[in-house]
């Protein structure tokens, strides 16, 4: 066989003449073979104790080696060191509603929908439901068909509370009339607590917002007043100026929420950060990529 001089890579036996040939399709899929086993690694999360590497050879003639183990099927484990959090059980692939414990030092976050419009059965609108270790939940915006999710990673209605919106585009928070009778209804006799931003004007605001809601919920809530629903009824409006920069919209039991304004389509569009136990989540919502958002992110 003959050398090519411009990558070093050695050719086929069969090419007879010396022109420089791009690495084969071939060489190519064996040197991604220590990456798919990579992929196939994180997928399959088996044991602990690391099997030796399968060395590959990449376009460019180098051994490659697979730091996660040897080719798919071939006993394949992770280091202990790959694990994301020592609470989690059985495939890092999959997450299975009440099989892992959320440690005490430890953040979930949790897409139950990330689409605008339309919603489809495999996917609803926007929501972000944060878990911490120290039991408290929070979401961030409730779009169309997210309780859907949210009950179905085992989160009951009853359960559902402090939800911040990023901004009144329905597709943000189209989930919460239905929520708000019915969980007062299966047994949420708290008030429901909504943060939210200020708008230009009052009715443009959140508060503006959930008084509109519960005119137009009015016969359905009159229809379930006779039910025990305690205050289920009751809706605890946080509005604050959505012109604040990092000012501070929650502080509770260590976990501290800050907004800035964002630029959205008109005003009263913001971007949240929740800070707890040295660990942090950011929620930008929709709009253009800006400085305030890099800073307080």
């Amino acid at each position: 066989m003959t050398k090519d001089n411009r990558n070093d890579t050695q050719r086929p036996s069969h090419v007879e003449n010396d022109e420089p040939q791009d690495p084969s399709r071939r060489d190519l899929l064996k040197g991604a073979g220590a990456g798919a086993g990579a992929v196939a690694a994180g997928a399959v999360g088996l044991g602990a104790s690391q099997a030796d590497a399968h060395p590959g050879e990449g376009p460019l003639g180098e051994n490659l080696k697979n730091p996660y183990g040897g080719r798919p099927a071939g006993g394949i484990s992770l280091p202990e060191y790959f694990r994301p959090t020592k609470y989690m059980t059985g495939s890092n692939a999959n997450y299975f509603p009440l099989s892992e414990q959320l440690g005490p030092d430890e953040m979930r976050i949790s897409f139950c929908g990330s689409t605008p419009c339309p919603p489809r059965e495999d996917q609803a609108g926007t929501c972000i439901m944060v878990g911490l270790g120290n039991g408290k939940r929070f979401f961030f915006d409730f779009g169309s068909g997210c309780v859907r999710n949210i009950v179905g990673m085992q989160v009951p209605g009853q359960l559902i509370n402090d939800i911040f919106i990023s901004h009144l585009h329905v597709d943000h928070y189209a989930d919460i009339p239905y929520i708000y009778p019915f969980r007062a209804w299966s047994g949420g006799y708290t008030p429901l607590r909504i943060h939210g931003p200020s708008g230009r004007t009052p009715e443009l605001g959140t508060q503006g917002m959930v008084n509109g809601m519960k005119q137009m919920l009015k016969w359905h809530l009159e229809a379930y007043d006779l039910l025990p629903i305690g205050d289920g009824y009751e809706i605890e409006v946080n509005e604050f100026d959505f012109r604040q920069e990092g000012g501070i919209v929650y502080d509770e039991d260590g976990v501290v929420v800050r907004s800035w304004p964002r630029s959205h389509a008109k005003d009263g569009a913001v971007g949240y950060r929740l800070d707890w136990n040295g660990l942090n989540f950011v929620w930008s919502g929709d709009g253009r990529p800006e400085e305030l958002s890099r800073k307080y992110g």
